[in-house]
């Protein structure tokens, strides 16, 4: 996967990669110590069960003394008993065996046990130098023939270390499960690629007490993703950041996970099949799948959110390479099972991040590899398995999806349901980017970046439920669980309905009959402060969950007036969070009227300006420390109807006594303003300062917001010296939201980076700015004789006046936020506003 604001491998490498020193090997170990209690040496890093089939079981344990110090074992091979059992107490042992755990493999045991009965529970333990493990419990599988009326079973990925408690693991380790399928990123490398590093990871992730339970409790199947072995890795195109060769990194992590984690094959080096195919009776049939270690390097160079290239189209691309894919489209031809189930590591629903005709892909997904989707697509069209349904994860948030025939026709025939775990522990840092692309994607039936958790599915003949199960804390063990939504497919109808109410808080925002996009909920405290926020979907729908007590909530959107209530929240119940906003009569401008966004810095203190189809934040209290001291009558929130504020701020107006350049030119001429006041009965703020760089210059500033789509703004600069000045006067825009790009007209979209800021003469009256989410920023004059400087993430106006002693000067300008269609140029809605004067 890639994150959206900073490269994931420099990323790990500043998160992870400390834990390669010993330094960072110990801290990551005082966590472990003060978080969890091992279980008693030298099984201290429990038991696990795995890859059950009607007859036979994997078991697994791993000698070690001392975990945090390779294992603290002797060098000699030490004989382990094992003994399986029909009840817990072992009064019906079945089972018995030794096997030896061997330095070479970190003193791991790996033991298949066979002649088990179909579809039963068992349990088993481990005894060496006198000592004797936890029980754990495991099960077989249903006999292909039978009929097998029911599964329930977990499936889980990207267990980010979290400091020794999992609360979604402990959660799940209180379900009663069959089994636990879990999607891969079992653990999160470091830079460092030796088998000492992979083993101390894995080692490091088995301390977690609640991770250990989920084990001792359920069988798993597990299969890797990328960050068991490096993030992005795609067969052997990668190189290893320590310089390690690639063949023997990857040998290396596959050696580690084979000695923490029950399988029934071993690794040969760099080499290790572990897809595979289980059947749950005449009920259900899994096809687990590697979508690392054959696949085609990432196209493009790889990336979020990019427009893909020729190369992402090739017919010869794989995810799985082409055995594993032949052998998947083969078992999908010809499948008996009632429900047919695709277990993959990441997204495999089409999702384009661009709002508009442009295409932007992950292309570390389904998405970059487009022919070998098709390919999966076509025979899933041409031989109809009964009930496919697709499970992933990777992605660090929970989705719903409708897996479509032709995902540039919404109305094609619904082939699948694909359901994607959020994950165990991991954040998200693209979830506004994801937000964003929603309402282009029409087949996604939910999506939420917020929780981390993971899916419980019930499987009858007639139907499947999944729930999406959250906890509001990750890394705290005692955090409660809640279910964010349960959805259903039922037998022969393709695509998941949603059930009733889930747990929470949970409404739609309406105006009229109609839901409100990018409304902003609140959450408040009793002291007024913000508990937690969220903002509705395409539908006006949202989602939260908050501890048992009492709260005000509250709902604003651009354009309608806020609501808000009293609300008492109760372990268990749900709360209806329903509102309907009335839409905006009449200008306004006044203090205590909020602005929503992810970014939104406004107080309400600060002053709000608006009309039904803008609002604009200036800063009356609010202190930016890009501004030092002059961010008092400065806009620093804008947004247009149906979007979320996106706007750093705006340098308005900027008054310098030499000509800004360089890449900190936007913070040049600064205005201190020590007045600023709202009239709401014209809707007009006022503002009054000096001028920072320029002694005598005073500057007046008046927005004022008409009924058109944005506020009007003057500001007058006075020379109250006795000699005459010349100065640089413009006003500067900072987007901050993703995707930023500037636009000057007769120069079309600019993205150039930071640190080239260039000069553009304009041909129009205007400067502007959008980021991903469809929304433009623009600032258009009464005139065009300015020039234009500025990049990708920032644009300024400047214009070159003299001044006489007394006289004063006026730049007038409009300010505005609109939603810049499904064009491909989102400045054509400045060039019409342009033209309107």
């Amino acid at each position: 996967m890639i994150m959206n604001l900073l490269d994931r491998r420099r990323f790990l490498v500043l998160a992870g990669g400390a834990a390669a020193t010993t330094v960072g090997a110990q801290t990551l170990w005082q966590e472990a110590a003060s978080a969890a209690t091992l279980d008693p040496a030298p099984f201290t890093l429990g038991v696990a069960s795995a890859d059950p089939d009607p007859s036979s079981v994997a078991l697994w344990t791993r000698l070690a003394n001392d975990p945090a110090a390779g294992g603290g074992m002797p060098d000699r091979v030490i004989p382990v008993r094992w003994e399986v059992s029909r009840d817990e107490g072992f009064t019906k042992i079945v089972k018995t065996g030794v096997a030896q755990a061997r330095p070479e493999r970190a003193h791991s045991v790996q033991v298949v046990v066979d002649g088990l009965r179909p579809n039963a529970w068992y349990w088993y333990r481990f005894t060496a130098d006198g000592a004797t493990s936890r029980v754990g419990r495991t099960r077989t599988l249903p006999l292909p023939q039978d009929r097998a009326e029911h599964l329930r079973f977990a499936f889980a990925s990207c267990q980010a270390w979290a400091g020794g408690r999992y609360a979604a693991y402990r959660d799940l380790a209180e379900q009663d499960v069959d089994l636990v399928v879990h999607l891969g990123d079992y653990i999160y490398e470091t830079a460092a690629g030796s088998l000492a590093e992979f083993r101390r990871l894995h080692a490091l992730y088995k301390s977690s007490p609640d991770l250990r339970d989920a084990h001792a409790r359920f069988p798993f199947v597990t299969v890797w993703d990328d960050h068991d072995v490096l993030n992005n890795w795609a067969d052997d195109h990668q190189g290893s950041p320590d310089g390690t060769p690639w063949a023997q990194r990857q040998s290396n992590a596959f050696q580690a996970y084979y000695e923490h984690l029950p399988m029934r094959t071993a690794p040969q080096g760099p080499d290790w099949q572990v897809y595979r195919r289980f059947r749950w009776g005449r009920l259900a049939e899994f096809s687990v799948l590697d979508t690392r270690q054959y696949r085609s390097d990432q196209a493009c160079g790889d990336g979020m959110n990019k427009p893909p290239c020729d190369e992402v189209y090739e017919e010869d691309r794989t995810m799985t390479g082409p055995e594993q894919e032949r052998w998947l489209l083969d078992g999908l031809a010809t499948s008996t099972a009632r429900w047919n189930v695709i277990a993959q590591q990441t997204i495999f629903a089409k999702f384009d991040y661009d709002l508009g005709p442009g295409l932007s892909y992950n292309l570390d997904q389904w998405d970059g590899y487009p022919a070998a989707r098709q390919r999966i697509l076509d025979a899933l069209r041409k031989h109809r398995p009964s009930n496919p349904v697709i499970i992933g994860g990777d992605w660090h948030s929970a989705w719903v999806n409708d897996v479509l025939a032709d995902f540039d026709d919404p109305t094609s025939e619904v082939l699948a349901s694909e359901f994607i775990a959020t994950s165990i522990s991991s954040g998200i840092g693209w979830d506004a980017a994801v937000r964003q692309g929603l309402p282009a994607n029409p087949h996604v039936k939910l999506y939420e970046g917020g929780y981390r958790g993971y899916v419980l599915c019930d499987v009858t003949p007639d139907r499947w439920q999944a729930d999406l199960r959250i906890v509001l804390a990750p890394g705290d063990g005692a955090s409660p669980a809640y279910t964010l939504a349960r959805f259903e497919v039922r037998d022969g109808e393709p695509g998941a309905r949603q059930l009733g109410a889930a747990d929470g808080i949970a409404g739609v925002i309406r105006s009229g009959s109609s839901g409100l996009i990018n409304a902003e909920v609140l959450v408040r405290r009793p002291d007024g402060s913000t508990m937690i926020r969220t903002w509705t979907d395409a539908n006006g729908r949202w989602h939260l969950f908050v501890p048992p007590g009492s709260y005000r909530l509250e709902a604003h959107a651009v354009g309608y007036g806020s609501a808000g209530r009293e609300i008492t929240v109760e372990s268990g119940g749900t709360v209806d969070g329903d509102f309907t906003l009335a839409a905006i009569s009449e200008p306004f401008a006044a203090a205590g009227r909020y602005l929503p966004g992810p970014n939104a810095e406004g107080t309400a203190k600060d002053l709000l300006i608006g009309n039904d189809s803008v609002a604009m934040t200036v800063a009356a209290q609010f202190a930016d420390p890009q501004l030092p001291g002059a961010t008092p009558g400065k806009p620093i929130n804008l947004a247009g109807i149906g979007h979320l504020d996106q706007l750093d701020w705006i340098n308005l107006g900027l008054v310098a006594t030499s000509r800004p350049t360089g890449t900190e030119a936007w913070q040049r001429g600064l205005v201190r303003c020590d007045q600023v006041a709202a009239d709401g009965t014209e809707a007009v703020i006022t503002t009054s300062g000096v001028a920072a760089e320029a002694a005598g210059i005073t500057v007046a500033t008046r927005y004022a917001a008409a009924t058109d789509p944005w506020i009007s703004v003057e500001t007058t600069l006075t020379n109250t010296g006795a000699a005459p000045v010349t100065l640089w006067v413009g006003d500067a825009v900072d987007h901050d939201g993703p995707g930023q790009r500037s636009g000057v007209p007769g120069h079309g979209t600019i993205s150039t980076p930071y640190g080239s800021p260039a000069e553009y003469r304009p041909t129009g009256p205007w400067i502007g700015m959008t980021g991903s989410d469809r929304q433009t920023y623009g600032i258009v004059y009464q005139d065009s004789e300015f020039t234009a400087y500025g990049n990708g993430n920032w644009i300024m106006s400047l214009r070159e006046i003299t001044l006489a002693a007394g006289q004063d000067w006026t730049l007038r300008r409009r300010i505005t936020a609109l939603d810049s269609g499904a064009g491909t140029d989102p400045w054509t809605v400045l060039d019409w506003l342009g033209a309107a004067d």
